[in-house]
């Protein structure tokens, strides 16, 4: 996913996959063609005389053609796969038009991101079968997602409540915590800070008393992802009520709706973070489009906030940081408390950032949906997902998974890639987890509801054309001046007119537009979560 501000689009949303009977393998001529069968008869997919021809879309990342994994797939659900490699990330979105233009190309399973306007052109002409019985009557993806999230699968349903789509991959309800060098703590005899003054007393420090007691100028405090605000997500957290959303809206005290960063809350993180900059504390790349994790490896800085994954021993860029320093030690925190004294993680958003859609092409779109719930079991997604143990992987005494296969062959010969993002289990089958990781996903989801039930996520940015209007040229203004403020070519002494030009660029106009789709978004979110009990 891109992590830059792309204009005012708030959260992901998602929609809905009806499944309808149509044609697998061969042109479909409506969304009602191909198998016909009883409504309360259900498909065994293991079961089937018939073989299936199926052709799949997904990222030329993932395909592993002529992988164990696809073979035991095909005879498992006798199956004839066909994979159509999409092509890398830039060309893939319209890789992925041409094929649903073109009644004989059309794959009967396609993956997408994005693309909003495109899925909706594409349920509209019956391109895409209607899954919501199927999700009822196959329940093991239905009940992974109102688990982790009631509402993931509220953004992926249409206006009139039907389903065409299903989410292919969701984040954790929050996937990043603070990190801090505990070496240099040590070396510098200070604790673990609880509070936004205590952790900026400890970048500073990590800074100018050479915690790695090398005798050079060579360290910061803070470090991250460059151009990318979720990086001070410890002072967006704790600057005044903790409102000052970096990329999209959200909801005051009163109950009225704001544009995070045109709120007070924002303008004191922005005036905070300007000043560990101008001080020097923070790695001066941030304010370039630099990564992280590359960063994180070379070991200049003390204090991060993010992924939780980087608890795992199999994470590359820890991996790299180990083997230049081998006595060091990273280790996760609990946030700390800001203004407000209610420490919170960044909250995700419960709508899926991609999906997957049966398209009109299936000859028998309720037996491939039957088969893909099937898949999504948790024993059937492990030995999917990460082959099988003690052949493949075995579980080491810490609770860790290693591979006994030599890397080059885990993704080409067995094939653990294989159709990645079609359906990822986030819980206790995502073995890649240490016990120590799921148990700090598990806090940072407790930690993140509260600042969460303040941000606004869209179910649909179609719905709001004032938006699409005038969005990008207010979230750019916005993106521009936060980083002027912060590099130090602006000064937060000019907030004034930054507000006057974002009004001026139509900010009003698209809030009064959020009040009125927004509110009827949150009576059909509220009646979908009731008749879910």
């Amino acid at each position: 996913m891109n992590k830059k501000m792309q204009g005012l689009t708030g959260a992901l949303l998602a929609i809905p996959l009806v499944l309808t009977p149509v044609s697998c393998g061969k042109k479909g001529n409506s969304a009602s063609a191909g198998v016909q069968r009883n409504p309360n008869e259900k498909v065994d997919p293991l079961n089937q005389s018939e073989k299936m021809p199926v052709k799949i879309a997904t990222l030329t990342g993932y395909t592993q053609p002529n992988s164990r994994t696809q073979k035991w797939l095909e005879e498992r659900y006798n199956l004839d796969i066909t994979i159509i490699a999409l092509p890398g990330w830039a060309d893939a979105p319209t890789k992925i038009s041409l094929l649903m233009a073109d009644d004989k190309e059309r794959p009967d399973l396609i993956w997408w991101w994005g693309m909003e306007s495109d899925f909706a052109k594409w349920k509209d002409a019956g391109l895409l079968a209607e899954v919501t019985d199927y999700l009822n009557k196959y329940p093991n993806m239905r009940n992974y997602y109102n688990t982790m999230n009631p509402s993931t699968l509220f953004f992926a349903t249409s206006e009139e409540g039907k389903t065409f789509r299903i989410p292919g991959d969701v984040s954790e309800s929050s996937c990043e915590v603070l990190w801090i060098r505990q070496d240099w703590l040590d070396n510098l005899g200070l604790k673990v800070p609880t509070t936004l003054a205590e952790l900026e007393d400890v970048i500073y420090k990590f800074t100018f008393n050479d915690p790695d007691r090398n005798g050079k100028n060579d360290t910061y405090g803070l470090g991250g992802d460059g151009y990318d605000f979720r990086t001070f997500w410890p002072w967006i957290q704790g600057s005044g009520t903790g409102r000052g959303w970096y990329d999209g809206f959200c909801i005051l005290e009163d109950g009225s709706y704001a544009y995070g960063l045109a709120t007070d809350d924002a303008k004191i993180w922005l005036e905070r973070v300007a000043k560990l900059y101008k001080d020097g504390v923070i790695t001066p790349n941030i304010i370039n489009d630099t990564d992280r994790d590359e960063e994180m490896a070379r070991g200049g800085f003390g204090v991060t906030y993010g992924w939780i994954s980087l608890n795992n021993p199999s994470y590359t860029a820890m991996q790299s940081f180990y083997a230049s320093n081998p006595t060091a030690k990273w280790i996760p925190i609990e946030m700390v408390k800001g203004d407000n004294g209610n420490p919170q993680d960044n909250p995700a958003t419960a709508g899926a950032w991609c999906y997957f859609g049966i398209t009109k092409n299936c000859k028998d779109p309720e037996r491939l949906f039957a088969i893909w719930d099937d898949m999504a079991a948790p024993d059937n997604y492990i030995k999917r997902r990460f082959g099988i143990e003690n052949t493949d992987y075995w579980k080491n005494p810490d609770g860790s998974y290693r591979f006994i296969t030599a890397a080059e062959n885990q993704t080409g010969n067995i094939g653990v890639e294989l159709f990645d993002n079609f359906f990822a289990r986030k819980d206790f089958c995502n073995i890649s987890n240490l016990p120590e990781t799921t148990a700090l996903f598990e806090r940072s989801s407790r930690m993140s509801r509260d600042v969460y039930a303040t941000k606004i996520e869209k179910k649909d940015p179609n719905a709001y054309p004032v938006n699409i209007e005038d969005g990008t040229e207010i979230g750019d203004a916005a993106l521009s001046y936060f980083w002027s403020v912060i590099a130090g070519t602006n000064s937060i002494a000019t907030w004034d007119q930054y507000i006057a030009s974002l009004k001026a660029a139509g900010l009003d106009q698209v809030l009064a537009e959020l009040k009125t789709v927004y509110d009827k978004q949150k009576q059909e979110q509220q009646t979908y979560l009731t008749n879910l009990k």
